[in-house]
C-alpha cells in the first residue's frame, strides 16, 4: 500500500462528512475559521430552494474580525495618549528642577514635588562620597554611600546598563530610606553619564543614581522605553553639578 493509498483510505467520504454535520449542527458553529476557509455557495440553489447561507456566517465573522481591529485601534490610541501624558509630565519635572534658585529648592523639587508631577510613589537621590564609610541618610531622600556602591548596584541589576527597571521587587529597596519597605517596582538610573561631563573629562557631579519608585507591583517593567527617565537622570547630574562645583 502506497502512502497516497493510504492518504486516501483514512479521508471520510462526502456522505460520512454529511452525515457528520447533520449529527452535529452546531460544529461548524462553534469553528468560525473553519467557515471562513470554505467556499460559500451562493444564497439559493437551482431550484430556488433555500439552503444553509454560509455567507451569513462568514459576514458575521467578518464583523467579529473588525470588532477586534477596532479594540486594537482603541488600544493603541490609549497607548499614544498614555505616552503623550508622560512626556507632558517628564516636562513639567524637568522645568519644576531647572527653576531651583537654592540647594532647598533643589531638594524640595526632587523630594517633594517630583512623585506627585511624574505619578510615583518616591524619588530618591543616591549619591557617593569620598570618605563614608557605610550608607549613611542625609536628609529625606538623600542616601550617602562609599564609593563604588554605584558601579556595585549596577552590576547587581543589569551590568552594562545605564538604566534598570524592576517590575516587582520583594523585600523593597533601602536605596528609597524610610518608604523602601513599600516600594514594589523601581527604576534607577545613573547620573554620571560621561556625556555630561566638562572639557577634559571632569565629572560636574558626584557619582550617583536617581531611584524612582512605586508602591505597586509592574509600574516598571523592561520593556518600557527609557529615553525620558534618561533625560531626566541627565538633567538631575547638570542641575546636581551645579551646586556640588567647587567655587572660584
Amino acid at each position: 500500500m502506497t502512502a497516497d493509498t493510504a492518504l486516501a483510505d483514512l479521508t471520510p467520504a462526502p456522505a460520512e462528512v454529511e452525515a457528520f454535520l447533520r449529527a452535529h449542527p452546531d460544529f461548524l458553529a462553534e469553528r468560525p475559521d473553519l467557515l471562513r476557509a470554505m467556499t460559500p455557495p451562493s444564497r439559493f440553489g437551482d431550484g430556488g430552494d433555500p439552503i444553509a447561507d454560509f455567507q451569513a456566517a462568514m459576514i458575521r465573522g467578518l464583523r467579529l474580525d473588525v470588532e477586534r481591529l477596532s479594540r486594537t485601534s482603541v488600544d493603541l490610541v490609549a497607548t499614544s495618549r498614555g505616552n503623550l501624558s508622560r512626556q507632558q509630565r517628564t516636562h513639567s519635572a524637568a522645568l519644576a528642577l531647572a527653576a531651583a534658585a537654592t540647594p532647598a529648592d533643589f531638594h524640595r523639587v526632587l523630594i517633594r514635588d517630583w512623585p506627585p508631577i511624574l505619578d510615583v510613589d518616591a524619588v530618591a537621590l543616591v549619591l557617593e562620597e569620598a570618605g563614608t564609610a557605610a550608607v549613611e541618610e542625609g536628609p529625606e531622600g538623600i542616601l550617602r554611600v562609599p564609593a563604588g556602591t554605584v558601579d556595585a548596584v549596577f552590576a547587581r541589576e543589569a551590568p552594562g546598563a545605564r538604566i534598570v527597571l524592576t517590575p516587582e521587587r520583594r523585600g523593597g529597596n533601602r536605596l528609597f530610606g524610610k518608604p523602601g519597605a513599600r516600594i514594589r517596582s523601581d527604576a534607577l538610573c545613573r547620573l554620571d553619564d560621561p556625556a555630561t561631563w566638562e572639557p577634559g573629562g571632569h565629572r560636574p557631579a558626584p557619582a550617583g543614581l536617581l531611584a524612582v519608585g512605586a508602591f505597586a507591583p509592574e509600574t516598571f517593567h523592561p520593556e518600557q522605553a527609557t529615553d525620558l527617565l534618561e533625560f531626566l537622570a541627565r538633567l538631575l547630574a547638570i542641575v546636581l553639578g551645579r551646586w556640588c562645583a567647587p567655587t572660584p
